[in-house]
């Protein structure tokens, strides 16, 4: 009995010799604290404490990641009120930097749910941080967090808003474009942000552009304007195309910019003239002054998707009493090759409707058009013919 329970025993001594680190660190992992979970060979408390009083940046910094990570992985409640805190109140710049890199990398959707909570987990403590903070790689590091939830974008237009004067290029572009996923909610900012319109690096400049292009600004007739200026002035295409676009979004009409703009449609850039046309079409009648240079354009440009853009822009920009009288010209477009156009044709002469029931040659034009070599182009000529004809609803009795 004896020499059987030594030999238990001796095989216990050796299974436990023989056990594989594998086995060892998934014994000790079944033994981990879920409340203060292992990351690298410590705790999270630990690490908690080393970002709390650390002597050493470099340790502070390393805390910080290890606490991200255990946010990730291991969700630890912990991790980010802490790393926010550091956010705000660490005296290194790299450790400030290193924790605006993790609050970056957290889910739109937890940020969300932090806020629905109302949990702040990190959501104030940005937003705090980018108004306190005074070094430019800290911030725009902060301001490419910030910028990846609009949310919290939208909660620190203020904190944005004053950091604008950063000295430093690429941090006033992370800047910029962090407001512009505000919308409407940074409209307020439009005051720091249209000095950035003359700034000396483009990057800056662009991103400024684009901005106030998107946030619904104060002033946007000013805004407008001063983008219209800086087009005649502006030699890069890319500069431009910004410009067109941001003053469309803007949607200022004001006969300036419509000078601008019309100047711009025989630009030799396909891209700048696609852009220019169809911001023109937007602006209905006031787009007037630029109508036979859309004509022109519908008749004449190479591609077929800016000769579509332009007959419609055309006939927004006359308007429909003008555009009955000019309708023979819009038949002498029915001979373009491609039947995008002709059909974009046949649809701005099918709206004038009953208008044109007395005009023989246009509906002779349509009939023509009923026998078109294109399925789509034919189906819209039947239809112009049914408004044409179609008979008015008799007036009811009172």
């Amino acid at each position: 009995m004896v020499r059987h329970l030594s030999a238990l025993i001796a095989s216990a001594i050796i299974f436990a010799l023989t056990l594989s680190p594998t086995a060892a660190g998934q014994a000790e992992k079944q033994k981990e604290d879920p409340q203060d979970p292992v990351f690298d060979g410590k705790k999270a408390s630990e690490w908690v404490d080393t970002l709390r009083n650390g002597t050493s940046a470099r340790q502070r910094a390393l805390a910080v990641e290890a606490l991200s990570k255990l946010w990730i992985e291991k969700r630890y409640e912990e991790a980010i009120p802490n790393i926010g805190r550091a956010l705000r109140v660490d005296s290194s710049a790299a450790v400030r930097t290193q924790a605006a890199i993790a609050m970056g990398g957290l889910r739109e959707t937890e940020i969300k749910l932090f806020i629905a909570d109302k949990n702040s987990l990190g959501v104030v403590d940005m937003v705090d941080a980018m108004g306190m903070e005074k070094e430019s790689r800290v911030r725009k590091e902060l301001a490419k967090a910030i910028g990846r939830f609009p949310v919290v974008a939208k909660l620190a237009v203020v904190q944005l808003t004053g950091a604008l004067k950063d000295p430093d290029a690429s941090t006033r572009v992370a800047i910029a474009e962090a407001l512009t996923i505000t919308g409407s909610d940074g409209k307020s900012a439009a005051a720091g942000l249209a000095p950035l319109l003359a700034d000396e690096d483009k990057a800056v400049k662009r991103a400024a552009i684009i901005s106030l292009g998107r946030i619904s600004p104060e002033g946007a007739a000013t805004i407008a304007e001063t983008m219209a200026k800086m087009i005649d002035t502006e030699k890069e295409t890319d500069m431009r195309i910004e410009l067109v676009t941001s003053i469309g979004l803007l949607g200022e009409k004001s006969s300036a910019v419509v000078t601008a703009l019309t100047a711009l449609l025989t630009s030799p850039d396909d891209e700048l003239r696609r852009r220019v046309v169809r911001t023109l079409g937007t602006f209905g009648t006031s787009a007037k002054p630029a109508a036979d240079t859309l004509y022109k354009l519908a008749g004449t440009d190479k591609l077929k998707d800016i000769r579509v853009d332009a007959v419609r822009g055309f006939g927004s920009a006359i308007g429909p009493v003008e555009e009955k009288a000019r309708v023979k010209d819009l038949v002498a477009l029915l001979i373009d090759p491609e039947y995008e156009v002709r059909l974009a044709v046949v649809e701005e002469i099918g709206a004038l409707g009953m208008e044109l029931l007395e005009d023989q040659e246009t509906i002779k034009a349509l009939r023509v058009r009923e026998s078109d070599p294109h399925p789509k182009v034919r189906d819209a000529a039947k239809n112009a013919l049914a408004k044409i004809h179609k008979k008015p609803e008799p007036k009811k009795e009172p």
